[in-house]
């Protein structure tokens, strides 16, 4: 049974402040990690002479720290009744591994130093996010089930994508700097997180093991869709990460600023649409927006391994970045509005962690189909076969869970 106890001497800045420094916070927390994602090649490949793997494993190991340790951020928050202590401290913790990356000496103690920064990374983004989600859920609030802080936190979070990909022009002459940059940042963060950031009433909840997460999907099954529509389009960013990047550093000729610069498009659209997506999902619902968002961002996604110019690039990314910035929101607000009450940190980070997982695979596999269908074909084909292949990973989702659009709506207006 769960036990439940009032925290003693919580703080609160009461139910309907504004949580600026929680939101402002989303987006420094996204900087670090995406800003070194232009020199994956430098690090790994011409520094460790890695293989493509080598920079699949880079991404996957962080998500593999990600995803083991997403159900241990949960339940540490919960029984602790605090978000901000944990945040502070994992924040200082990711500082120094992100910053120590670029010493390791050897490909397999990279992997592990990786995998121990996306553990503690989780801690961080994951309660984040479940912060603004107490806030949405608190019956006491104005911001009560409205999206509004969803829309926000989604903007933010993507916006620090975007800027972090734009970022990696630091790395044009130093690829050493982004890794630097990115530990001052978390480390900033992880100092004022101690001081300043809002965290309400909560209360401490004895840990139930696994057996809480059961009883969230036993209440609510319907929660399997918001978190398979998560984990695939984590799963599908894995491509861009991994076998779009090197295709545009290694057969294009791109520079760290060039490949940042074009994933940040995506990122920026995926902001500029967030909040808007998370208005229009209170209005409308959100199941019907992550269905159009993830088509057209799937049709997009299967076009990249036929584009070779930049302007075609370009109009690709900005067709991902709108179909991307239709759904994520919405998924995430059909999450935590389908999450039965007092299962929101729970439901939260397995929703991050299972996103984490998609992006643990999402490189591995990416690299695997497109030396798979390399050797069937060739180089060039092998790309367009992988990238069809992702994007038709999102059209059939859509498709499989057509059905569901009755029931859900029912659960979620239940719910509310």
């Amino acid at each position: 049974m769960l036990k439940v106890s009032a925290k003693k001497g919580s703080s609160s800045l009461g139910a309907d402040s504004f949580p600026w420094i929680t939101l402002s916070f989303i987006f420094l927390a996204m900087l670090p990690v995406t800003m070194i994602v232009p020199v994956y090649k430098e690090i790994i490949k011409d520094r460790l002479g890695g293989t493509g793997y080598g920079v699949a494993w880079f991404q996957s190991s962080a998500m593999l720290g990600s995803f083991l340790f997403s159900p241990l951020a949960g339940w540490l928050s919960d029984k602790l009744g605090t978000r901000k202590k944990l945040i502070g401290t994992f924040a200082i913790l990711d500082a120094f591994l992100l910053a120590l990356l670029p010493f390791m000496p050897n490909i397999s103690s990279l992997f592990v130093l990786r995998f121990l920064e996306g553990g503690a990374h989780i801690f961080v983004i994951g309660l984040l996010l479940t912060c603004i989600s107490d806030k949405e859920k608190d019956q006491t609030s104005s911001f009560y089930n409205k999206g509004i802080l969803f829309g926000l936190g989604g903007t933010l979070l993507t916006l620090g994508g975007g800027v972090g990909q734009s970022l990696g022009f630091l790395g044009n002459k130093n690829p050493l700097l982004p890794f630097f940059v990115g530990g001052f940042i978390l480390l900033f963060l992880g100092i004022l997180a101690f001081f300043f950031l809002e965290e309400g009433n909560l209360k401490k909840l004895e840990w139930e093991g696994w057996q809480k997460t059961k009883t969230a999907l036993a209440l609510s099954p319907l929660l399997l869709v918001p978190i398979a529509f998560h984990f695939v389009d984590r799963f599908t960013v894995g491509y861009f990460l991994s076998s779009l990047n090197l295709h545009l550093r290694e057969d294009l000729g791109f520079s760290p600023g060039q490949v940042g610069g074009l994933f940040g498009v995506m990122f920026l659209l995926m902001s500029v649409l967030s909040l808007p997506a998370a208005l229009l999902s209170r209005r409308w619902n959100s199941i019907s927006l992550v269905w159009i968002g993830s088509f057209i961002y799937g049709i997009a996604q299967a076009s990249t391994g036929f584009l070779n110019t930049s302007s075609g690039l370009y109009l690709s990314m900005i067709a991902c970045g709108i179909g991307a910035g239709i759904m994520y929101v919405p998924a995430m607000r059909l999450a935590s509005s389908l999450a039965p009450s007092g299962f929101n940190a729970s439901v939260m980070t397995v929703f991050t962690g299972l996103g984490s997982l998609g992006f643990l695979l999402g490189p591995l596999v990416s690299i695997s189909a497109q030396e798979t269908f390399s050797n069937i074909y060739d180089r060039a084909s092998g790309l367009e076969f992988t990238g069809i292949l992702y994007g038709a990973l999102e059209v059939l989702l859509v498709l499989v869970t057509l059905p569901l659009l009755s029931k859900i709506l029912e659960k979620e207006k239940r719910l509310d």
